[in-house]
């Protein structure tokens, strides 16, 4: 008796689409199209290594801890010991950039390496953001996400045979815009057809009932007209947002088409199934009254921890308090007490 089978499509994403959607590979080809931004290309290894290292150290401020013989924490003044060496001397000229470029780009950035963006650790910045003010801000993102462990780590995990392939990795410093999350959008394109768009944030917004005809006709247009031509790749996945009066199409990022990006509204294998008969053949999907409970869901809640960490990572003696009890526990399930 024959059985019936769910057929796991592959992506097919290949090495060099991945790398082609490596932010300098295509952003001089829209500047229009793009808030201003700066590149750091190639990053020195030892910040890939920092990057990569056990622990968050920081760039360091008059307030330390020390663990004590007693397994206690402490703190004491900056005069009452030596200085030590601070976390950016292994790349003082990276960091001195990173600053110049904050500073360029009107105080406000937010960072990326070649594909990601940490938005999985953004509950480490107030207010829930990856807003970026000062380079310890930068560090703390990039060194909590594991979106750039990835990046660093499993570039070419969905290609087969991809070892020992050379990266040259970048850090990207966009200028914080405030943006309304409603307008933002995923186009999946593949074989110069659009296969789908997505609402990229999940909420529902009434508003975008009666603006739906108008912002599909720009991302088709944008499409078609420039991003298939210009890209000049079998398949991506093309991040857009479009504010008020409608009448530009901005670039967010072009990602591999690659079953790391999340489908949102749709799913992978509905996706990579499609065979669109012409330039109009696909859905443009939006979070609506009737699909709201069914798509709603917080996103990176792998990458969430309990609200006293968040509390306890802008406030020193918080974070002292926490080390203090975190010891405690350890101490107990040591001596098997809990």
């Amino acid at each position: 008796m024959g059985e019936d089978y769910t057929t796991f499509e592959k992506s097919g994403v290949t090495v060099d689409e991945i790398l082609q959607c490596s932010f300098s590979r295509w952003c001089d080809l829209f500047k229009d199209h793009l808030y201003p931004y700066r590149v750091i290309n190639p990053l020195p290894p030892s910040f890939i290594e920092y990057l990569l290292s056990d622990g968050i150290k920081l760039a360091t401020k008059q307030e330390k801890l020390e663990q004590t013989s007693d397994n206690e924490y402490s703190d004491w003044e900056e005069e009452d010991v030596t200085e030590p060496e601070p976390v950016h001397s292994k790349f003082i000229d990276l960091h001195d950039q990173i600053n110049k470029y904050v500073q360029e780009l009107g105080g406000k950035v937010i960072p990326k390496l070649n594909w990601s963006a940490p938005k999985d650790a953004s509950w480490l910045i107030p207010g829930n953001t990856i807003r970026c003010i000062e380079a310890n801000d930068i560090y703390l993102l990039l060194k909590s996400s594991d979106h750039i462990v990835d990046d660093l780590l499993h570039p070419f995990s969905e290609v087969e045979n991809a070892n020992d392939i050379k990266v040259a990795y970048e850090l990207v410093l966009k200028k914080w815009i405030d943006i309304n999350p409603a307008l933002e959008f995923r186009v999946f394109v593949k074989d110069g057809k659009i296969l789908g768009v997505s609402q990229r944030d999940l909420n529902y917004y009434d508003f975008l009932d009666d603006l739906q005809s108008e912002l599909n006709e720009k991302m088709h247009e944008f499409v078609y007209s420039k991003a298939v031509s210009k890209l000049q790749l079998n398949k991506f996945i093309l991040d857009v947002y479009i504010p008020r009066p409608f009448d530009k199409v901005y670039i967010v990022d072009v990602n591999p088409f690659s079953r790391k990006s999340d489908s949102l509204l749709f799913t992978w294998n509905e996706l990579l199934i499609r065979t669109p008969k012409d330039d109009n053949d696909y859905e443009f999907r939006l979070i609506n009254e009737t699909n709201i409970g069914a798509f709603a869901k917080k996103q990176y809640s792998e990458s969430q921890v309990p609200i006293d960490v968040v509390g306890a990572a802008n406030d020193t003696e918080a974070l002292i308090n926490l080390a203090r009890e975190w010891d405690k526990l350890q101490s107990k399930e040591d001596k098997g007490e809990v």
